[in-house]
């Protein structure tokens, strides 16, 4: 493996092919990442240890699964003991050999069962998915015609939060019938991060008093219509902020109590049995748990729908000033008049509309009208440079 890595400054781990099938190997250059432990099975590597410049413990898994459905239940049952057993950082990759949506497949068979057991893998794990970019499938068959999204990399909430910006990549396939998956957690900077409103907080108590009395406060009077909704928008926005602030340190308490309380319930069921208010307090906790958590991660996966990069031409363009350069001159194009004389049409006997149709349509638009439009959008779209979606109106 020296003359594949280059060099003699690496670590490794690896299990040994059953055949033609399997086989696992880590590697990591050890300057950067110092193994604690390991943990190895036919299907899975799992290395743990310290990465230079990070302050938590990471936890790696290499998976490759098995074809049997079986087999694969019996393996997330596994992985998952494993993960809850170790703390800090967890990022889980491989082969899955499994999909988790009926969409990750084409011209090949779903199998309910088999994506519902991965499905509850990932979520009683606490594991996030980062969206693979370009490409939608891993593997295809060597006549091309079936497709399926067998490789993924998989984390815990820990590592999304430190870095919710990382993206899944897919690289071109040249010797295997998989193409090779990178997660890259390098961090591009586009600027400040701008205000953006998560449908979660929609629901939440006093998120609507909160608008209802900033619009009420609004002094907009002497502004031009489109100045003073921009204004109205911006001290909204400041009146969320100030809710959401305080809103994260309540929920933060929230949270607090409840993992404290289900740790003594815990405590108590090593002594003796729990009684049934005690029991209905232990499924209440973990019901709000499991809120938290579920609405959570549906918000850093909002949060994380952020532009990598583009391509422009036969090119990947990564650099921030010339992925803005790209947006700007895309959008520039769509307001250019490519034809620079129009022909003149005579026709004296060409049938016009009425004087009457003819104001109708050079009216300015109503309340109503401009109201049926922005409801008629649809609640789940992505939001403005403001921040607001149309659910939010």
């Amino acid at each position: 493996m020296s003359n594949f890595w280059g060099s003699q400054g690496f670590g490794m781990e690896s299990v040994d092919a059953s055949g033609l099938s399997g086989g696992l190997i880590c590697l990591w250059d050890d300057s950067l990442f110092h193994l604690v432990s390991s943990v190895k099975n036919r299907h899975f590597i799992m290395v743990r240890g310290q990465l230079v410049g990070c302050n938590s413990v990471v936890n790696y898994l290499n998976v490759y699964a098995p074809q049997g459905i079986p087999a694969k239940k019996a393996l997330w049952e596994e992985l998952s003991a494993l993960i809850s057993n170790y703390d800090g950082f967890w990022i889980v990759g491989g082969d899955f050999n499994a999909v988790r949506f009926r969409e990750e497949r084409r011209n090949c068979s779903f199998k309910p069962s088999c994506a519902n057991n991965l499905n509850a893998f990932v979520f009683e794990s606490g594991l996030i998915e980062y969206d693979l970019r370009g490409m939608q499938f891993t593997w295809r068959s060597d006549n091309g015609n079936k497709l399926s999204k067998l490789d993924r990399f998989l984390v815990n909430s820990d590592f999304f939060n430190e870095w919710p910006e990382a993206r899944v990549q897919a690289l071109p396939r040249k010797w295997s019938d998989h193409c090779p998956v990178i997660l890259i957690a390098k961090a591009v900077n586009f600027g400040p991060h701008p205000f953006r409103i998560f449908n979660s907080w929609l629901d939440k108590e006093g998120f609507s008093e909160v608008v209802e009395n900033a619009c009420l406060e609004f002094a907009g009077s002497g502004y031009h219509p489109d100045t003073a909704l921009i204004k109205k928008l911006g001290f909204i926005c400041g009146r969320i902020r100030e809710w959401r602030d305080k809103m994260i340190q309540k929920e933060g308490e929230f949270r607090q109590v409840a993992e404290n309380e289900l740790e003594d319930l815990e405590l108590i069921l090593e002594s003796r049995d729990l009684s049934e208010e005690e029991e209905w307090v232990m499924s209440e906790n973990k019901k709000i748990l499991a809120e938290m958590e579920f609405s959570k991660a549906m918000d850093l996966r909002k949060a994380s729908n952020v532009i990598h990069g583009l391509s422009i031409g036969d090119n990947w363009v990564s650099k921030p000033s010339l992925v803005k350069k790209g947006v700007f001159n895309f959008f520039r194009s769509k307001f250019v008049e490519e034809c620079e004389a129009r022909p003149t049409l005579i026709c004296a006997n060409l049938k016009k509309i009425s004087s009457s149709d003819a104001s109708w349509l050079e009216a300015q638009f109503s309340r109503d009208e401009i109201k049926a439009a922005v409801f008629g959008c649809g609640d789940d779209r992505a939001p403005g440079p403001d921040g607001f979606n149309f659910r939010f109106f």
